[in-house]
C-alpha cells in the first residue's frame, strides 16, 4: 500500500470525501490540518463572519488519518498560518508522496521544503486561472516566482480546462498533468427526497425559486442579484432566495428593506442537508460573481438537477454549461443580458432536462481524481 500525506489548511466539505475514498483505494491516506475551522464552531470564517461546523456526516473524520497542531495561533487565511511538527511526520513516516494544495501560507510552504529535504515525490492542486485581474507588474513578478515554484514540483492535478491552462502558461510539461476534474458528493446532493413535502416546509408551493448561494461578499456580487429582484418586482410568480453569510448580508437586508421588496428572501447561512433540500425545490441557480477559480455551487446545482445562470468568468462555465441544456452565462455586472437569459430560461425550463444536466455533472466526480493520484503512485513507481 502507498502512503500518501495531504497538506490542506482545514477540513473542507468539498475536500472530506476524497480523503475518504482514498484510503479505500488502496491508499494510506494521512492529511495534515494546519487548523480546526469547519470541525470547530468557536473558529469564524473570515468570508463568512460566523462561527459553523460542517454538517457533512456524523464523523467527518472517520475513513482516513487527520493530524492537527496543538496549538493554532492564525487564522486560515493569515500566511503565517503552519503546523508545528510536520517535519516530524514527514521524516518518520516515509510517505511515498506528498499532495499539497496550495502555496500561499507558511503550512504549505513547509510541506514544499521538507518534501525536498527528504526527497518526497509532490503532487500539487489548485484552482487557479489566468482570469484573474491583475496589475503589469504583479502579472510579471507572478509568472517569474510561481514558474520558479512549479519546477519543484513532480505532478500536477488540473481541477478544468482553465486550470490545465494556467499551468501551461507557467511552462509546466502536459506529461505531468493529470485530470483530476473539480467535484462534490453528487451522490449526497442527487439523493431522492419528498418535493412536496419540502415544499410545504418552507411554504413554497406556487412559487418559481431564483436561488442565490455564496458569501456576501464583493466578488460574488450580491446587490446584482437584488436588482434582478427588484426588475421582477411585479412577477408574484418568483421568489428570489438568497443563501450565505458575509459582510454585506446587513447592507442587503437594509436595501431590500429600503426599496420594499417583496419578492426576495435572505435565508443566510445553512448547512448542507438544508441547502441540498433547497436545491431540490429550486428552478435555477445564478452566479453572479466577478471572478470565481470554479465555482462548486454551480456543482451542486447540477447534481440537484437544476440549470445555471452563471456569469463569464466563473471558471466552471468552461467546463459544465452547455449553452441552453445545462445552462446559460452572462457578462458580469449586465443586469439586463441576466434578466432577459433568466426570463428565457424560466419560461423554457423544460427544455433543461435533468437527465442532460446529471449527465454532464457525473463525469464530475471524485473518481477521475482518485484514478489519477492511483497513476502516480502506482504506474510511475514512485
Amino acid at each position: 500500500m502507498k502512503k500518501l500525506a495531504i497538506i490542506t489548511t482545514h477540513p473542507i466539505q468539498y475536500q472530506i470525501p476524497l480523503f475518504k475514498l482514498l484510503k479505500n483505494k488502496n491508499i494510506d491516506t494521512n492529511v495534515f490540518f494546519a487548523s480546526k475551522q469547519g470541525i470547530k464552531s468557536k473558529f469564524k470564517d473570515p468570508e463568512f463572519l460566523i462561527r459553523f461546523k460542517w454538517e457533512i456526516e456524523s464523523n467527518l473524520l472517520h475513513g482516513f488519518k487527520s493530524f492537527f497542531p496543538k496549538r493554532q495561533k492564525y487564522r486560515i487565511n493569515d500566511f503565517r498560518l503552519a503546523f508545528e511538527d510536520l517535519e516530524m511526520h514527514i521524516k518518520n513516516k516515509k510517505f511515498d508522496a506528498i499532495l499539497i494544495l496550495g502555496w500561499n501560507n507558511l503550512h504549505y510552504l513547509k510541506a514544499i521544503y521538507y518534501a525536498k529535504k527528504y526527497n518526497i515525490k509532490i503532487i500539487f492542486r489548485c484552482e487557479n486561472n489566468l482570469e484573474a485581474k491583475n496589475s503589469v507588474l504583479k502579472k510579471i513578478l507572478k509568472f517569474f516566482i510561481l514558474k520558479l515554484l512549479f519546477r519543484n514540483f513532480d505532478y500536477f492535478l488540473s481541477i478544468g480546462k482553465l486550470n490545465k491552462n494556467f499551468y501551461a502558461f507557467y511552462k509546466v510539461d502536459q506529461k505531468r498533468i493529470f485530470d483530476a476534474p473539480y467535484f462534490v458528493n453528487n451522490n449526497f446532493f442527487n439523493k431522492k427526497i419528498n418535493k412536496k413535502k419540502i415544499q410545504k416546509k418552507f411554504k413554497l408551493n406556487s412559487k418559481k425559486i431564483v436561488l442565490f448561494v455564496g458569501k456576501f461578499i464583493d466578488r460574488k456580487r450580491p446587490y446584482d442579484f437584488i436588482e434582478l429582484a427588484k426588475l421582477n418586482q411585479n412577477n408574484k410568480n418568483i421568489l428570489f432566495l438568497m443563501i450565505g453569510d458575509g459582510i454585506l448580508k446587513k447592507d442587503c437586508i437594509m436595501y431590500i428593506r429600503k426599496q420594499k421588496l417583496k419578492n426576495i428572501h435572505i435565508k443566510g447561512f445553512v448547512n448542507q442537508s438544508e441547502l441540498r433540500e433547497i436545491y431540490k425545490i429550486s428552478h435555477l441557480l445564478i452566479q453572479t460573481s466577478t471572478y470565481e477559480t470554479w465555482g462548486l455551487t454551480i456543482n451542486e446545482a447540477m447534481a440537484s438537477g437544476i440549470p445555471v445562470l452563471c456569469t463569464l468568468k466563473c471558471g466552471a462555465y468552461h467546463d459544465l454549461i452547455k449553452n441552453k441544456k445545462t445552462g446559460m452565462s452572462y457578462e458580469v455586472g449586465n443586469i439586463i443580458e441576466l434578466n432577459n437569459k433568466m426570463k428565457f430560461m424560466l419560461k423554457n425550463y423544460f427544455k433543461f432536462k435533468k437527465s442532460d444536466i446529471k449527465k454532464v455533472i457525473s463525469r464530475y466526480s471524485a473518481e477521475k481524481t482518485i484514478n489519477s493520484i492511483k497513476k502516480i503512485l502506482y504506474d510511475k513507481k514512485i
